[in-house]
């Protein structure tokens, strides 16, 4: 026998409740589970975003040759062969030359196919005796330019570029020095007065290493120069306190820069020109 209305009103609210209980708890279950690892997950995304970046600090080899031009003595071509292969057995990643004829240019170019030469003949053929060459493997060019000096009473360009570190992206300049010789000290005087100035305009822009490579025709002065004016110092063990120690056998060949760590500077007297060729590597540091 049936119970009365009520009863059976009171029965099914008891059933419907149990049955919506169900349900809720069902429904909450999947939240309550997902509750520890979404916060574990939240402790890691907080953990990755108090980690650093990846260092993106680099390192960059230079070189820097006077090579002894074809006008000046026989065996130019010879000469550019063996120091073109020099530079490349180095790994330099940027190298200057100085004295640099029509036919060594030419001859450096078919013996270093990986790098790009600045400014080959494009500053006419009193502005090709200085080359910067890099390795387009390595680096990427940004920017060229050059200024103008005098050099045995002529006007001619002092050459320089921005290069790119393929790698992590970050750049850094290069500028190519060949200032006058001998007893042509107010042509150097006023050359290094202009190098300076275009240091200063680069440092100015943005954070980026400067290097400057070359021969500069002068023992110290020029580095003692650079130092008072700017933060550059010599590759050859330089500091703020010490920046221009005179290389052993100190002569007119110079690497400067700043805003890098150098080491493992060497002045290699292989035979090749009458002058020796220098070489180096920076550290560049992580960008902060």
């Amino acid at each position: 026998m049936l119970g009365s209305p009520t009863v059976l009103s009171k029965a099914l609210s008891r059933v419907v409740a149990g049955v919506v209980a169900l349900l809720v708890t069902l429904a909450l279950a999947p939240v309550l589970t997902a509750g520890p690892a979404s916060a574990a997950a939240s402790a890691s995304d907080a953990e990755s975003a108090a980690t650093p970046a990846p260092r993106n600090g680099y390192g960059v080899r230079l070189t820097t040759f006077n090579i002894l031009s074809s006008s000046i003595a026989r065996g130019g071509v010879d000469r550019a062969t063996r120091a073109a292969r020099w530079v490349q057995d180095q790994g330099a990643d940027a190298a200057a030359f100085q004295e640099v004829a029509k036919d060594q240019l030419r001859q450096m170019q078919t013996v270093m196919p990986r790098y790009s030469f600045f400014p080959r003949r494009s500053l006419g053929t009193r502005g090709s005796a200085i080359q910067i060459a890099w390795n387009t493997k390595t680096v990427k060019k940004m920017e060229t330019g050059h200024i103008m000096r005098p050099f045995l009473g002529w006007a001619r360009p002092i050459p320089y570029v921005r290069l790119r570190d393929r790698e992590t992206g970050r750049g850094f300049w290069v500028v190519a020095i060949h200032n006058a010789p001998g007893g042509q000290e107010r042509e150097r005087d006023v050359s290094t007065a202009a190098e300076i100035k275009l240091v200063k305009k680069m440092l100015a822009g943005r954070d980026r290493p400067v290097f400057v490579i070359g021969d500069v025709n002068e023992r110290s002065e020029f580095c003692q120069k650079f130092a008072a004016a700017t933060p550059l110092v010599s590759m050859n063990g330089g500091t703020a306190k010490n920046p221009c120690p005179v290389p052993r056998f100190g002569g007119p060949d110079w690497m400067l820069g700043s805003g890098a760590e150098f080491s493992d500077f060497e002045k290699v007297y292989n035979g090749i020109s009458d002058h020796p060729a220098l070489t180096a590597r920076a550290w560049v540091p992580s960008n902060k």
